[in-house]
């Protein structure tokens, strides 16, 4: 199972994976459901704490940082890391890489490092943005369905601060 790298992308070359990568398609859906499960857990605990967000961001913050890696983490089980990996240095996927996995790094540092609650929380923000970005962009349509939701929020935004 392969995603396309691009919107247009027919082609259906696989990067060879090496022998200690190979999984069976039965091991592939079972790391999957493993991985996925995993991150729902995570942000479901995220979504339970979600009323001490104000009092404990940096716990808020590192499990919704390890449920977005699981996330990603069962994608790459499914499809291959290697394939995987590929498709996400692509060239229409390298903003999203970079926002996403930038994000989460950011978080991580903001929160186990700096221990500092106000940055921690802009980090665990653009890294909420990227996830909707990168659920949305494989919908169909999804990528410029943002776009127009985007434009519409900011001139909606822009109308009631100019008012």
């Amino acid at each position: 199972m392969q995603l396309p790298i691009s919107e247009n992308d027919t082609s259906t070359n696989n990067v060879q994976e090496p022998s200690w990568f190979n999984m069976s398609r039965w091991d592939r859906i079972v790391c999957f459901g493993v991985c996925l499960v995993g991150s729902i857990v995570f942000f479901v605990i995220c979504f339970a704490l979600f009323p001490v967000l104000a009092l404990r961001p940096r716990k808020f913050a590192i499990l919704w940082s390890l449920g977005s890696l699981l996330f990603v983490l069962s994608f790459g089980c499914l499809q291959g890391p290697m394939n995987y990996l590929m498709h996400l240095v692509s060239l229409n996927r390298l903003p999203f890489t970079l926002a996403y996995f930038g994000s989460i790094a950011l978080t991580l540092v903001f929160s186990l490092g700096k221990r500092s609650p106000i940055l921690t929380i802009l980090a665990c923000v653009v890294q909420i943005v990227a996830a909707i970005w990168y659920t949305v962009s494989y919908f169909p349509m999804g990528t410029q369905g943002m776009r127009v939701a985007g434009r519409f929020g900011a001139r909606r935004v822009y109308s009631w601060l100019d008012s």
